[in-house]
C-alpha cells in the first residue's frame, strides 16, 4: 500500500513563501530563516534589491531568531547607500565562502546624493558580517592625500557585533568605522562588544573609531585580532571624543607599509597591544597622544608588549599632552615590554620608546630589544613620571642601562 506524504503546515507556508517571493529581488525561507540575495540585472535594481532584503530583516517580526543574509556570488554593483536602523540578530554573509559577493561603488557614485558609505549600519544588536569583500572609488594612484567621502562600513551605537573574514579595498577615508552614532540620545560611548577578526584591508587610508561631534565617543569592550593591514595611507586608528572609550584588545594584527602612522590611539583607558607586526611605516609605529578636545582622564593601563616593530620611522611614543582647555590627567599603569624594534630611522634625536609631554604614575619599560636604531637614543620617559622602572632592555645587542625612580 502507498504511503501518503504530507508536508507539514509550516514547511508548506515556507515553500509558497519562497517560491512566491522567487518572483521578486530576494527568496525567503521561512523555515530555516534565510533570505537569498542575487546580483540585479542593473546598478539601480541591485541597489534597491539589496535595500529590500535588508529592509525585511529589519522589520521582520521575529527579530530574537537568528536570520541569514545570503549572497549569492557576484559583483553587487551600487549606486548609492545601504542603510539599515535596528538591526537585529542577523548574519550577512557569502552564500559561497570560496567566491565573497563583491559589493562595489558604481564609477557614478555621489557621496553628495548617494551617502558615503557602502553599508551603514546604526542601533544594532547581535550582527554578524562574514566573508564579503567591499571595494571604494580610491586608488591612491597620484597621492597618499584622503579622500574623506569614500567609505566603506560604518556601524554605530551598534553591540556584539561580529566582522570575520571580510575583505576591504581602496577607500579614501574609513574602510571600516566603529563608534558612536551622532544621533544617539544616550551621549558619550554606546558602542560595545565588536569583533574585528581575520579581516584584509589594503590600500586604504583609515580604520577609525571616531565621531563628527564632541558629545559622542568611540567604542568600548572590543577585540582586533589576526587582521592584514596594508598600505595603510592614514593609520589604524582608535579615538573617542568624549570618556567611556575603553579595554580594546588588539592582538596577532599586521600592519604593513604606510605614509604616516600605523596604530594611531587618542583618549582611551585599558588598552592592549599584544603579538603585533609593524613595519615599513614612514612616521610613527605606534602613536598613542592625546586629541586635539576638552581634556578628560584617559590613558591607564596601557599595555604594549611582544610586538614586532620594524623599518620605521619612528617606533613607540606615549605622549599625553594637555587638553585643548588646558586640563591635564596623569594616568597610571604604563607597560612596554618584550617588544622588538629594528631599523627605526629617525634622525632627530627621537627615542625608539618614548614616554613624553605629559607624567605617568608606574611605567615599567622592560625586556625591549633595540636594534638598528639610527640615531642611538632608545629610551626616554618624562622625568617627573612616577614608579618608573627601565630593566632587562637590549641596546644593539648589549644591555641597555637599568634606571628606576
Amino acid at each position: 500500500m502507498r504511503k501518503l506524504f504530507r508536508l507539514p503546515l509550516a514547511g508548506l507556508v515556507s515553500v509558497l513563501l519562497l517560491q512566491l517571493s522567487s518572483a521578486f529581488a530576494y527568496q525567503t525561507d521561512t523555515v530555516n530563516h534565510v533570505v537569498t540575495l542575487s546580483p540585479g540585472t542593473s546598478i539601480s535594481a541591485t541597489t534597491s534589491d539589496m535595500r529590500s532584503a535588508l529592509s525585511y530583516l529589519v522589520n521582520r517580526s521575529d527579530t530574537a531568531t537568528q536570520w541569514t543574509l545570503k549572497l549569492t556570488p557576484g559583483q553587487y554593483v551600487l549606486s548609492g547607500q545601504v542603510t539599515t536602523n535596528g538591526l537585529q540578530n542577523t548574519i550577512i554573509t557569502s552564500s559561497d565562502m570560496t567566491q565573497p559577493a563583491q559589493l562595489i561603488k558604481a564609477p557614478a557614485w555621489d557621496s553628495a546624493t548617494s551617502g558615503e558609505y557602502i553599508l551603514y549600519n546604526d542601533m544594532c544588536k547581535s550582527v554578524q558580517m562574514i566573508g564579503l569583500a567591499f571595494y571604494g572609488q580610491t586608488s591612491f594612484a597620484a597621492s597618499a592625500d584622503p579622500y574623506w567621502p569614500d567609505q566603506g562600513v560604518y556601524f554605530g551605537s551598534c553591540s556584539v557585533v561580529k566582522i570575520d573574514s571580510n575583505q576591504f579595498y581602496n577607500f579614501g577615508n574609513a574602510a571600516l568605522r566603529v563608534a558612536t552614532w551622532e544621533r544617539d540620545p544616550i551621549a558619550g560611548v554606546d558602542s560595545f562588544k565588536t569583533q574585528v577578526s581575520n579581516n584584509r584591508f589594503d590600500n586604504f587610508y583609515q580604520t577609525s573609531t571616531t565621531v563628527q561631534d564632541n558629545i559622542h565617543g568611540g567604542t568600548a569592550l572590543s577585540t582586533w585580532i589576526n587582521n592584514t593591514f596594508t598600505r595603510i595611507h592614514g593609520s589604524v586608528k582608535f579615538a573617542s571624543r568624549t570618556p567611556g572609550a575603553t579595554t580594546i584588545q588588539f592582538y596577532n594584527n599586521i600592519l604593513d607599509t604606510g605614509e604616516h602612522f600605523g596604530l594611531e590611539i587618542n583618549n582611551y583607558n585599558n588598552f592592549d597591544l599584544k603579538g603585533n607586526t609593524i613595519r615599513n611605516i614612514q612616521s610613527v609605529a605606534m602613536n598613542i597622544y592625546t586629541g586635539a578636545i576638552p581634556g578628560f582622564p584617559w590613558g591607564d593601563s596601557f599595555s604594549i608588549h611582544n610586538n614586532n616593530i620594524s623599518n620605521v620611522g619612528r617606533g613607540i611614543r606615549y605622549s599625553h599632552e594637555p587638553g585643548s582647555d588646558g586640563f591635564q590627567y596623569v594616568p597610571s599603569n604604563l607597560l612596554i615590554d618584550s617588544n622588538t624594534l629594528t631599523n627605526v630611522h629617525d634622525v632627530s634625536g627621537i627615542p625608539a620608546i618614548w614616554v613624553v609631554n605629559g607624567n605617568v604614575n608606574g611605567v615599567t619599560i622592560s625586556n625591549n630589544n633595540m636594534s638598528g636604531i639610527t640615531n642611538q637614543d632608545y629610551v626616554s620617559v618624562t622625568s617627573g613620571s612616577t614608579s618608573v622602572s627601565i630593566l632587562n632592555n637590549l641596546a644593539e645587542g648589549q644591555p641597555y642601562p637599568n634606571k628606576s625612580w
